[in-house]
């Protein structure tokens, strides 16, 4: 550390701390990359939060950017955020909701807080296609061990208490703008039934799934969460089933291994201790949302993402929600899936860049386009505050990214990929509806989610009571929704479509070349991107 002169050496011993603490990795110097020793984005968060709360002004761009601790204590931004330091007021109002509408709160309600501008139009599309399972989302998994069912009903009853987007409900109407209640309790349903064999169980989910779980849900009611569990002699079945306006992909994670820990421990006659909950998290993601909905920066950006592309393909007619019902699965074996963490490793850069940059080139291949290839992406959107990575709730965006062009070098596209997700960082929060408002159509007709929930490791691991088979199910409104998830050691490339607007062969036919992406890329990087991606067609001729 004699490098540096004190108080930047004071600094860097922090920095230094909160990142081996967040990688649990102890040998970390400061010239050791973020993304070379594992980072991802909900690490960065993490770490970000920590950092802030121990003086440290980072941004999460910083340490997307600069990546060691050495370029991010010397990096602009944080010298000049050193210098100026503020406090976000989170217990203020929060616009566009007064302090009437606060004063309209009904008996029993702990907070009103104005919903979400992607709350606000997922519970639009809810109410207006008529779809049962729009945005609802089913997860399950089995439970290697006996059930107790009064300890399990303990478990999700204090899992109620310990999240407030889980006594959250929504009113359209009332107020003066679109807003979300959180309620002091809400009792979340548990129903329970019991099998004698492995079938009759699997008998017993799909039952429930498709006619017992009471979708949709009344979202002016909480909670917004329902919990069936089929038991056999020595295991059980767990199904969650929620609305996506209340909790994103990640945070059913952490929800279900909390849920498991707080079952295991009660089991065992022991007291779980987990980590803290901020109460913030929510105020200082609206916050970050106002703030870009008000930045002509922001606008500017995602604008210039968008503007002047044609759509890779017709899109639903005005009026109509895509029925995003097609559904094309494609396994990764593990043999891939370590390849490419290996490889983003070797590139310093998030696992992310190396799926996007595959994605593109397969999307570029599958609509026979070189250049201005824009497609739709999720970007989390977690407030940069101590203890957001261990809330739930809904934080993530779809923002259009335009790839000039495919026609490079894999490492080429990966850094494209990566840079794209550094330069929307900063913006992320920008309400999708804003941008399709100032376009006068949709941003993009592709979405694309990279899913590595590292939580539920957790919960594959547990001593007792191990979890196994774990499933989600969910629909959403976008008419083609590429999902990769390689959570574990084998990973899916799952595809979602509108069979009206995309055949299920052409969405096979994406998927393959979307897996041949990615094995060429982790197999020769440095190779044209193009040279060997063909379509079957292509191949034969």
């Amino acid at each position: 550390m004699d490098t540096l002169a004190a108080p930047q050496a004071d600094l860097a011993d922090t920095l230094l701390a909160v990142l081996r603490e967040a990688l649990a990795v102890p040998d970390i110097d400061l010239d050791s990359g973020f993304y070379a020793l594992g980072g991802d984005s909900l690490t960065a968060v993490k770490v970000v939060g920590a950092a802030r709360a121990r003086g440290i002004p980072l941004t999460l761009r910083d340490l997307m950017v600069f990546q060691t601790p050495r370029a991010i204590l010397g990096s602009p931004s944080l010298r000049a955020a050193r210098a100026v330091t503020t406090e976000v007021d989170f217990a203020a109002a929060l616009p566009p909701l007064t302090a009437q509408d606060l004063a309209l709160a009904p008996e029993g309600v702990q907070e009103v807080l104005p919903a979400s501008a992607l709350q606000t139009g997922m519970l639009y599309l809810c109410q207006t296609s008529g779809d049962r399972r729009l945005y609802h989302t089913l997860e399950g998994w089995e439970v290697c061990a006996p059930f107790d069912e009064d300890t399990f009903r303990d478990a999700v009853t204090a899992l109620g208490r310990r999240y407030a987007a889980l006594r959250t409900s929504f009113d359209l109407g009332n107020f003066s703008a679109p807003a979300q209640l959180v309620w002091e309790e809400a009792a979340i349903t548990v129903t329970v039934d019991q099998a004698r064999t492995p079938a009759q169980a699997r008998e017993l989910v799909e039952d429930w799934c498709e006619n017992r779980a009471g979708l949709p849900f009344d979202w002016m009611s909480a909670p917004l969460l329902r919990c069936h569990v089929v038991s056999e002699p020595d295991s059980f079945h767990v199904v969650l089933a929620c609305h996506h306006a209340v909790l994103d992909g990640w945070s059913l994670s952490r929800l279900t291994v909390d849920l498991m820990d707080l079952y295991r421990a009660a089991s065992a006659g022991q007291e779980v201790r987990l980590p803290a909950v901020s109460r913030q998290t929510q105020r200082a993601f609206l916050v970050n949302e106002h703030a870009a909905a008000s930045s002509s920066d922001a606008a500017a950006h995602w604008l210039a993402q968008a503007e002047g592309s044609a759509p890779l393909f017709d899109g639903p007619l005005p009026g109509r929600v895509a029925d995003v019902a097609g559904r094309h699965v494609l396994a990764l074996e593990s043999s891939l899936v370590t390849a490419v963490r290996s490889t983003a490793r070797m590139l310093s850069v998030p696992v992310k860049a190396i799926a996007l940059a595959a994605h593109a080139r397969a999307l570029g291949t599958w609509s026979g386009r070189e250049r201005d290839i824009v497609t739709g992406v999720v970007f989390p959107t977690r407030p940069e505050t101590e203890g957001a990575d261990l809330d739930v709730g809904l934080f993530l965006n779809t923002l259009p990214v335009r790839f000039a062009t495919v026609d490079d070098t894999w490492t080429g596209l990966v850094r494209a990929a990566a840079a794209a997700e550094q330069e929307g960082a900063q913006y992320a929060a920008y309400p999708q509806a804003l941008l399709v408002e100032r376009l006068g159509r949709p941003a993009f007709d592709v979405s694309f989610n990279f899913m590595d929930f590292r939580a539920y490791e957790e919960l594959d691991r547990a001593d007792s009571a191990r979890g196994r088979g774990r499933w989600v199910k969910g629909k959403l409104s976008f008419p083609f929704c590429v999902n990769v998830d390689i959570t574990g050691e084998e990973g899916q490339i799952r595809v979602a479509h509108d069979a009206a607007l995309v055949p299920s062969e052409a969405v096979r036919r994406y998927a393959d070349l979307l897996r041949q992406a990615l094995t060429s890329l982790v197999a020769h990087p440095v190779s044209p991107a193009a040279e060997s991606l063909r379509t079957p067609s292509e191949a034969a001729r």
